[in-house]
């Protein structure tokens, strides 16, 4: 309580002291530091992203003509190196972020599974655009992740079910994390204020197009169609969690086909 020199008193309101300070879901925040340093910090985790699929993809190549030990302790290694990278990105993610986690309710993961599913269905669709206009429904993106779906290798040419296994796994979980918290979470919070949409929802869509390394215009296209379902996923709740379960789903698919391909040779 506190006296006036009027003599009048004033007691504080206990709920006054104790506001909330979570930022609320339509209320304005802004991202943290300088826009041009966190440009530059941006490109050094998009350039950092390649690390764990162009590794791995090396190690399943080259696994062919290791022996058992060495190519099993290459896969530890390249673990112990994503794991490094996984732990650098969130941490600065979570240091920056304006946005708070949310947990999954039913309606949530119903909606996301959704997602999946119309991604799916468009990635179908240009596939065979593709094939009607290029002569091709391979990516080159997919050609590295699949190889070629036309030739079947003989067991002698497969690379080691575990780096195999890691790889698939990499490619499901792995890839999705740290893409969606690169290109949605840190690009969006880190250069945007939170009310803007258009600009961050089709500049991140675009840099993640190119992250593909598409090599014709209905590759972009579907690249950048992609980006932009996980960035709606993502701008749904402001959470990035919403866009890594898309895309996981997602990625999962072809997960799934690296496995019964491999193992439907291994076992021929």
């Amino acid at each position: 309580m506190t006296e006036y020199e009027n003599g009048n008193t004033y007691t504080p309101n206990p709920e006054h002291s104790h506001q909330d300070k979570t930022p609320q879901p339509h209320e304005e925040r802004y991202p943290k530091g300088n826009k041009f340093v966190n440009i530059l910090i941006f490109i050094g985790w998009f350039i950092l992203a390649e690390i764990p699929i162009v590794t791995m993809s090396f190690i399943v190549g080259f696994s062919v003509h290791m022996d058992l030990l060495t190519g099993t302790l290459a896969t530890l290694l390249f673990l112990l190196l994503t794991g490094i990278i996984v732990w650098l990105v969130r941490r600065y993610y979570k240091r920056h972020t304006y946005e708070q986690p949310k947990k999954f309710k039913g309606k949530d993961i119903a909606i996301n599974i959704g997602w999946a599913v119309l991604l799916r269905l468009m990635v179908i669709g240009m596939s065979q655009l593709m094939l009607v206009i290029i002569g091709s429904n391979t990516t080159k993106n997919d050609q590295m992740l699949l190889g070629n779906m036309n030739s079947k290798p003989s067991p002698d040419q497969l690379g080691q079910v575990f780096p195999v296994i890691v790889f698939a796994l990499t490619i499901t979980f792995i890839a999705p994390y740290l893409e969606e918290l690169i290109y949605r979470g840190i690009f969006k919070e880190t250069l945007f204020k939170r009310s803007r949409f258009w600009l961050p929802f089709i500049i991140s869509s675009i840099v993640f197009a190119s992250q593909h390394s598409p090599t014709n215009w209905v590759a972009v296209l579907m690249y950048t169609f992609m980006g932009m379902i996980f960035y709606l996923a993502y701008h749904r709740r402001g959470n990035v969690r919403d866009s890594m379960m898309v895309h996981m789903l997602h990625n999962g698919v072809t997960g799934i086909l690296i496995l019964i391909g491999y193992f439907t040779v291994l076992f021929s």
